[in-house]
């Protein structure tokens, strides 16, 4: 049995399946996206649009001859990761506000069903990209339920897995090494806090790699896959605003690389095809996928990256941290956070790293592991020593390494340039720099295995934290929720103003939304922000 299973694993082509599911989250981003920029809310043009996407996802199977045993295992794979989904609740701050809003607000045009109630931080996501937002959206389309909308993370970080197993591949590691410390990267501290919420942060990263890895390979004249190169870009940019600047460094990076190591002459002629693809694709990103916000702010005359940049740019950091700390060097910040205990705060205008190991203190730091977005060393307490062997590892002569050398340098130019590199989750690729350094300088085994460890024992430490969190939340949510079937039966919930769009989570629990219009009498007041509050 088991080495039928093996056999079968054998067959697949990796490659090919890591293509099928980054064209799935990019179409159905896409689809998404033009019905909430071209406003096709009519049940015909969203059919339409919908089989224009189908039979141009069969075409695409169609040219790629897809091999049958991988396109099933993709399918399954998306179809066991969307309906699992479903059953889980989202309890996160900015899931249940912003992220969330853009699949309602989807919901209410597309229905005709406007609710009673406001749905809360539209203002965020009208003027944040929103490649993810889009995803959820059509996740609940096709599994009639929000919470599938979540699923995009864990998708894409098997294609990224896979990206990641290359580069490591190509720095003479075996190819179980190699995956084991591509297991590291991709599911580390920040992904594992995650992965089980809206966040886009880990997604973000997983599309920066997936990009930059493939536009690495396509420019050094290794096999890459000219699809995931186009989709994940288009992802990257139409994700988060710093989406275009990754892109942006990804490829001046690798390309001036390029230009130092190859053949001058007839540059440009040679690499036409991958500068063809790249304007493509940015196109697509920019005017489809991303046409609200970059191209709504440039017609509305304000700063592109509005409401982060420009004259009337909103501030979003003041309060994240302490002044003391924000007024440090970048460098000097980056320093004290990953060296220091994991911790968060609730009100975070006063907070600064902690370093003491008391027994209070370590409780804490196991504590904020499982958060989205750990504001001090938020990639794990063991994160600082891989960092002290990956800069040790610099100091090797190991040759032949080019693929590792240039994607290390690509990410240690953009979280030295990133203004907030000391908070993990705006650069979480930072946690693959020890193991790239120990790949391509150093010869010796011992230390990428030490790093190794010391990763997987932060990610352990996260899934833990991350798993009794779900745990005692999920429980409380349904005991909340059979308090609620109690107390309102069938009548619709009127639930009051809130910062938290509770119906994301309560319509998956089959609950009715007041709607505009209804008779006082048949509404049931519930106040879920504070069933919600768990007491320690």
């Amino acid at each position: 049995m088991l080495t039928s299973m093996r056999n079968a694993f054998e067959r697949i082509r990796w490659t090919q399946f890591s293509d099928h599911v980054v064209v799935f989250v990019f179409a159905s981003s896409l689809y998404a996206a033009v019905l909430y920029n071209a406003g096709f809310h009519t049940p015909f043009l969203r059919a339409l649009l919908g089989l224009v996407i189908l039979l141009a996802i069969g075409f695409y199977g169609y040219l790629s001859r897809a091999e049958w045993r991988t396109a099933i295992l993709a399918i399954a794979f998306v179809a066991v990761v969307l309906v699992s989904y479903g059953f889980l609740r989202e309890f996160s701050y900015d899931g249940l506000n912003y992220h969330g809003a853009v699949a309602l607000a989807l919901d209410q045009q597309t229905t005709g069903v406007i609710g009673a109630h406001e749905i809360s931080g539209m203002f965020w996501a009208e003027h944040y990209p929103k490649a993810f937002e889009f995803f959820a959206y059509t996740a609940h389309v096709l599994t009639t339920r929000f919470n599938s909308g979540k699923s995009f993370t864990l998708l894409l970080s098997v294609p990224t897995l896979v990206c990641l197993a290359q580069v490591f591949r190509s720095a003479g590691h075996s190819g179980r090494t190699a995956l084991a410390a591509a297991v590291v990267c991709v599911y580390n501290p920040v992904a594992l806090g995650q992965i089980t919420t809206l966040y886009v942060d880990a997604a973000h990263y997983y599309c920066w790699t997936i990009f930059s890895v493939n536009l690495l390979f396509a420019v050094w004249k290794r096999p890459y896959s000219a699809v995931q190169l186009g989709a994940s870009l288009v992802l990257l940019i139409g994700s988060k605003m710093t989406g275009p600047v990754f892109a942006g460094i990804s490829i001046l990076v690798i390309f001036a690389a390029a230009l130092v190591a190859q053949t001058r002459h007839g540059f440009l002629r040679s690499h036409r095809k991958v500068f063809g693809q790249l304007a493509v694709w940015s196109v697509v990103a920019v005017l489809i996928v991303g046409y609200s916000p970059y191209m709504q702010n440039v017609l509305a005359g304000k700063h592109v990256f509005y409401p982060i940049l420009g004259k009337e740019k909103l501030d979003i950091l003041s309060r994240q941290a302490s002044p003391h700390f924000l007024s440090m060097n970048p460098l000097h910040r980056l320093v004290l956070s990953y060296f220091s205990l994991p911790s968060n705060c609730t009100y975070c205008a006063g907070a600064e790293p902690t370093f003491v190991p008391s027994k209070e203190h370590l409780r804490a730091a196991f504590v904020a592991l499982h958060t989205a977005d750990t504001r001090f060393s938020g990639f794990g307490p063991f994160f600082g020593a891989m960092l002290v062997l990956g800069v040790i590892a610099m100091f090797g002569r190991k040759k032949d390494a080019n693929i590792v050398k240039i994607y290390l340098l690509t990410t240690l130019v953009i979280v030295l340039l990133h203004p907030q590199s000391w908070w993990a989750r705006y650069v979480p690729m930072l946690y693959a720099a020890p193991l790239l350094a120990a790949a391509g300088f150093s010869n010796s085994r011992r230390i990428f295995y030490a790093i190794i460890a010391l990763g997987l024992l932060n990610s352990l430490l996260a899934a833990a934290s991350v798993a009794g969190y779900i745990m005692l939340k999920q429980a409380h949510y349904i005991n909340a929720v059979a308090s609620v079937h109690d107390m309102c039966e069938q009548r619709p919930l009127t639930l009051p103003p809130s910062i938290m769009n509770w119906q994301f989570d309560l319509r998956d629990d089959n609950f009715h939304m007041t709607r505009n219009g209804a008779p006082p009498e048949a509404e049931c007041a519930v106040n879920f922000d504070q069933l919600m509050i768990m007491k320690k």
